[in-house]
């Protein structure tokens, strides 16, 4: 079942007299329980391409359909609540505020939406992310690791259609790199979560369902592992 497609999907950004394409028209699309990483060097429009799907960018042409519906299409204030319950981004710096224990910190995407956070479904995801003895900690308390864990408990939380993770583990050790990895595997195969990550490093996209390719704005392979 498809959980996400863009169609043209196009990014064009102008300096002065000239322009840059950093996407150009790229087409693809995602099933639902996919396990999909996005490679390339510096500048290929990776990272562009992540925004774009997760509503953070507006694109020049084309469209992000997501869960049946053309998000470009929406009010900005309904591209908003949109996001909020359907994608979930996280970033290499985990972006926790640093009032907030873990346990606050996880459950404020859905507070701020007006939602209950569940204790049972809360405490099962702090054991399948190994912190459940970190639940009343705060943001300094806490290694690069186990932010990071934070940081994707949050994007769990909110049951998105799409988890999106742009170098998640750019700012990490390899051993925590490693772990980090294997934990979104693990919420592919546990949650049944769909997850798109861009990544440089090729040992970690290796350990994905499939390997998407990018060079100067565009698809040039993508490849089922």
């Amino acid at each position: 079942m498809e959980i996400m497609r863009t169609e043209n999907l196009t990014k064009k950004y102008k300096v002065y007299d000239s322009e840059t394409i950093a996407l150009d028209k790229v087409s693809f699309s995602v099933e639902k329980g996919e396990f999909v990483a996005i490679t390339g060097t510096s500048g290929s429009g990776k990272s562009t391409l992540l925004h774009l799907i997760g509503g953070v960018d507006k694109p020049t042409e084309g469209k992000v359909i997501v869960d049946g519906q053309d998000i470009y299409s929406l009010p900005a204030k309904d591209l908003s609540a949109f996001r909020r319950r359907k994608v979930a981004i996280v970033y290499q710096f985990f972006n926790l505020l640093p009032m907030l224990n873990v346990r606050s910190n996880i459950s404020l995407p859905l507070e701020l939406d007006g939602r209950v956070c569940e204790e049972r479904e809360l405490m099962k995801i702090l054991k399948m992310l190994n912190i459940s003895d970190r639940e009343f900690y705060y943001p300094n308390q806490l290694s690069g690791g186990q932010q990071q864990r934070v940081a994707i408990a949050r994007a769990l939380i909110t049951s998105p259609a799409l988890l999106l993770a742009d170098e998640p583990t750019g700012n990490l050790d390899s051993k925590n790199s490693r772990e980090i990895t294997e934990l979104l595997r693990k919420s592919n195969q546990e949650l049944g979560q769909t997850v798109i990550m861009v990544t440089h490093d090729l040992h970690i996209a290796n350990q994905t369902d499939r390997i998407i390719e990018m060079s100067d704005g565009k698809i040039i392979s993508d490849m089922l592992i």
